[in-house]
Formats: structure tokens, C-alpha cells, sequence
């Protein structure tokens, strides 16, 4: 009887050859070595390389591409000199058309196997599309908000993806103009990452230690005043295609009633409050005190808003009353299965949910369904070119 082989060892810093099978969600492609599952950076579906073993668990491996054997056709040279080394990007080599094309298999991937989900828009899943926030995307400057690694008194830089490992830069091509720069300038200040923050109107400015200075964000007629390290939407177009988004799919009438669950600094509800007007109102509801201070002084004038400072888990399980449309932006986690029952319960026509992690938006979905709700319409945006992140905003109705 002859002896059986054993299978090959692997051993950190290895080098071996595969094949690119698929995209997985975030900002990985899936190979396999010797029957193993790699996680590999830096490759494209369809590609032969060379890739080096950076991390080994029971269940998996990760490694990175050192060398393309064999090239897709949609790879392309990365503009940036920092690309596949820092933590910033992970589709830099990758043509801006053929990354949505990658999102989108994501996107149905984990709704499909999440969340059950089969058709959308009066389609089959697998015609599910991402598009751009808008028609003259680049994929470079979009970035309003960053943050930086402070590397002594003299430099900054981006850390290395899974690691405390820092790569100094000189630039950030996804970040708005001048932003590594501003960094820059206050490197001797302090200790700790530096935060940048740039506004609609033009403002761009160092965040300090208070979650300050002031900015003024404008968003079609309405302006906001918030802390520049309030949370707000990264990509320079997002505020108004969102809420363009959001308004459109909720359908609001005059008189009507909503809720705004994760409501930040209100970006949604001011929206909203138009459309359901004096006679109707919009119960926003978010945790972060600075936020909803932001909130309150951007939304005075509108006395249809009810700005509540409290947990969405415990607040959603004492409130007592309907809402025709309820709207969530929960955290990359989710809303889970105790706030989706509640929701189930108060929410009458219709749910908006956006969704910056699909992942989450297929667990959800799949407690949705299980509620009697269905996905009904579901938009996705490319709001964070060169990265493997993707934004979905989608309606949900009882069926």
C-alpha cells in the first residue's frame, strides 16, 4: 500500500501560485491553495499571481499579491505611489467601472446568501447594479473626512492594512485637496491621529480634542452647523444623493409621521420634515450627545422635528405609537434582530434602511422577511471609490 502524501505545509512568508476565483466582501478576492480558503489582496477574478502567506488560521489563509503571472484586462496602474501598502485603498489597481461591477457581485452575494433575497426592483438579484454618485466620478479627491497617524513631531501617515505599522505619505489621493497637508501642518501639536474634515461651503480644518472647530454644511436649500468631528458622509456628493435617495423611497406626505433611527446630526429628518410638513412630524432619534446638539441647532426652525438624545435599542422598546415610514442608518454592525422587531411593530407602510455594510443589510433583511416585509427597491452607490466599501439604501413593504 502506498504511502499517502501529506498535504503541503504552509508557513508565514511563503510564496505560492493561484488562481483568482471571486471577489468577497471587503476588499479581498477568494483563491484557493491546496484546498484551503486564501484571502488575497491586491488580485483580480480571473487572474494567475503570485502571492506571499501574511496570515494563518484554522479556517483560512491571507496573502498578498507579489507578482501578476497572468493579468485581468481590468487592471490598471494605481495613481497613487502608496497603493497596496497602505490601509487607504484596496482597489487602486482596479478600473473605476469594473470595481462597481465588483460591488455588485458583493452586494448580491451577501443578500442572496444573507438575506434570502431573490428579486429587487422588479428584477432578478443577479441584475443588481452599484453606480457612481455621480456621472463625472474620478474615484479620487471625494474623501471630506480623514484621519492620519502621527509619526513623531515631523510627518504623517496611514496605517498598514491589519497592522499598527505606519507608512509615512505625502499625499492621499482619495482625500479632498490639501488634506494630508493641513495634517501636516499641525504634526507638532499634540499627540495622537490627526483629524481632517473639509465642508461643503469650503471650510477645512484640523479637528481638535473638543470635536471642534464649527463647519457649515449645506445640503440643496437647507444649511447645518456641526462639530467638524460630528459624523457626517464622507464622499463630498453623499449628503444630497442620499437624501435625494431617501426622500424619494420614503414618499412622504403632508401630515404624516416618521421616524429617523441613527438620525446624527438630523441630515435626514431636516430633509424629511419638508415633506410631511407643520402637520405631520419626524421623531429623530440618536445616541451621540454632540450630535444631536448639532441637530438642535440646525433644525430649530422646524417645529414638525422631535429631537430625542437616547439609545435606539432600549428608546425603540418603551415608544408606544405608528409611523408610516420608518428610516435607519444603523452602524456597520447593523440594526439586529431586537431593533427590527420593534421596528416591525411601530412601523405601518414602509422602511428605508441605509446601509453602509451589506453585510449587515442581508442579516437584516433576513429578519425583515421573516416579519413579512420585502425588498422592494434597492439602490446602491459607489460612495467610497478604491476601497472595497459600498453604500446601499434600501425600501422595504409589507407583503
Amino acid at each position: 500500500m502506498s504511502e499517502i502524501e501529506s498535504p503541503e505545509i504552509v508557513r508565514l512568508g511563503d510564496e505560492v501560485e493561484v488562481v483568482i476565483d471571486k471577489v468577497a466582501n471587503g476588499g479581498f478576492c477568494i483563491a484557493r491553495h491546496n484546498g484551503q480558503v486564501v484571502f488575497v489582496r491586491h488580485g483580480i477574478p480571473g487572474e494567475r499571481v503570485r502571492i506571499e502567506i501574511t496570515e494563518i488560521s484554522k479556517k483560512f489563509l491571507r496573502a498578498d499579491v507579489i507578482e501578476v503571472l497572468e493579468a485581468s484586462d481590468h487592471r490598471v496602474s494605481a495613481p497613487c505611489d502608496y497603493a497596496g501598502v497602505c490601509g487607504g485603498c484596496d482597489w487602486q489597481h482596479v478600473d473605476l467601472a469594473y470595481q462597481r461591477e465588483l460591488k455588485s457581485e458583493v452586494v448580491r452575494e451577501q443578500l442572496g446568501h444573507l438575506g434570502g433575497i431573490t428579486h429587487v426592483n422588479g428584477k432578478p438579484l443577479a441584475e443588481f447594479e452599484v453606480v457612481p454618485l455621480s456621472f463625472d466620478e474620478t474615484g479620487l479627491r471625494w474623501r471630506t473626512r480623514n484621519r492620519y497617524s502621527r509619526i513623531g513631531d515631523s510627518a504623517v501617515g496611514m496605517k498598514i492594512p491589519r497592522s499598527h505599522s505606519v507608512v509615512e505619505i505625502n499625499d492621499c489621493l482619495i482625500a479632498v485637496e490639501g488634506s494630508v497637508a493641513l495634517a501636516q501642518e499641525k504634526v507638532h501639536l499634540g499627540r495622537g491621529d490627526i483629524s481632517t474634515a473639509q465642508s461643503s461651503t469650503g471650510q477645512h480644518v484640523v479637528v481638535d480634542k473638543q470635536g471642534g472647530p464649527w463647519l457649515d454644511e449645506e445640503v440643496g436649500e437647507r444649511s447645518w452647523r456641526i462639530h467638524a468631528g460630528s459624523f457626517w458622509q464622507v464622499h463630498r456628493n453623499a449628503p444630497k444623493v442620499f437624501v435625494e435617495t431617501v426622500r424619494r423611497m420614503s414618499a412622504l406626505k403632508s401630515g404624516e409621521k416618521a421616524l429617523d433611527l441613527y438620525a446624527g446630526a438630523g441630515l435626514f429628518a431636516a430633509s424629511l420634515a419638508g415633506d410631511v410638513t407643520e402637520r405631520g412630524e419626524v421623531v429623530a432619534v440618536e445616541s451621540v450627545i454632540d450630535a444631536m446638539r448639532d441637530a438642535r441647532r440646525s433644525c430649530s426652525d422646524l417645529p414638525q422635528i422631535d429631537l430625542i438624545t437616547a439609545d435606539v435599542n432600549k428608546w425603540i422598546t418603551q415608544i408606544d405609537e405608528d409611523f408610516a415610514v420608518v428610516i435607519l442608518d444603523p452602524p456597520r454592525a447593523g440594526a439586529g434582530l431586537e431593533v427590527i422587531t420593534e421596528i416591525d411593530r411601530i412601523a405601518t407602510r414602509s422602511i428605508v434602511y441605509v446601509a453602509c455594510e451589506p453585510s449587515a443589510l442581508g442579516r437584516d433583511a433576513k429578519y425583515l422577511s421573516e416579519a413579512g416585509w420585502s425588498m422592494t427597491q434597492l439602490v446602491g452607490l459607489d460612495a467610497f471609490p478604491m476601497t472595497g466599501h459600498v453604500e446601499c439604501i434600501a425600501l422595504f413593504e409589507r407583503f
